[in-house]
């Protein structure tokens, strides 16, 4: 059998895969790192990429949570306030990168912000109604007190958002993440929810009249103190708080 160089023993090892999960907590930046190799020791270039000493590259998956020294640089950031610009401007700016910006009491109804990042964005107590924000990522974002009548969130990701106290009703949900969301209070009559996953959301207060859950994942949630009439989740309808 012949030789086996480093290379080759590298490329043996290629399809093992090492999740590296890191918090810089002066910018607040978490990062993860999927490597295609193992047994090489790693090294920051100057252009920001992770190098293996084997001289391979690999780009650096980075997640910003704004707040802090992160937040003040992106609001002197040109590019960032033409994004803002844009979307009060014209009522849209689908696919933009608004992480961290602060709408509080803004009127943005019927703005179209379908595939938008807005990461830890302040909406308390804006105007969303029928806002378009299909496949938009308000991942620990603030919207308390907004109201979102008949707004298009299909598939949107509000992980961890502060929904209390928001007005819900006949918005369109489905295949939303609320993992972990509050919505303590919210208002959610006549809301469409089908296949939302509401695993660990908190619903005391919420008002669930007439509101879809079929196939909804409700892992984890207390039901015991929301309003539950006509409200048809997963195993059936509850008619359990409605008038007599």
């Amino acid at each position: 059998m012949g030789r086996v160089s480093q290379h080759s023993i590298i490329g043996i090892l290629a399809g093992y895969f090492i999740s590296i999960l890191f918090l810089n907590a002066r910018s607040q930046v978490v990062a993860i790192l999927c490597a295609s190799a193992i047994f090489s020791s790693l090294a920051y270039s100057t252009d920001g990429q992770l190098k293996f000493s084997t001289s391979h590259t690999v780009d650096v998956a980075v997640h910003f949570r704004p707040g802090g020294q992160e937040l003040d640089r992106r609001k002197s950031d040109a590019e960032f306030r033409s994004r803002i610009e844009l979307l009060l401007n014209t009522g849209g700016c689908r696919g933009c990168d608004l992480r961290g910006a602060d709408f509080d009491e803004a009127d943005l109804s019927g703005a179209d912000l379908a595939r938008t990042d807005m990461t830890a964005v302040r909406l308390n107590r804006a105007m969303l109604i029928e806002v378009n924000l299909k496949d938009a990522v308000l991942f620990g974002a603030s919207l308390v007190g907004s109201d979102l009548r008949r707004a298009k969130l299909i598939n949107a990701d509000f992980r961890k958002a502060n929904l209390q106290f928001t007005d819900m009703r006949e918005t369109y949900l489905l295949f939303a993440n609320l993992r972990k969301a509050d919505l303590r209070n919210a208002k959610l009559q006549g809301a469409f929810l089908v296949g939302a996953d509401l695993t660990d959301a908190r619903l005391t207060g919420a008002n669930l009249t007439s509101t879809s859950l079929d196939n909804a994942l409700v892992k984890m949630i207390d039901l015991e103190e929301a309003v539950l009439c006509q409200t048809s989740l997963p195993w059936g309808i509850s008619n359990r708080d409605c008038p007599e």
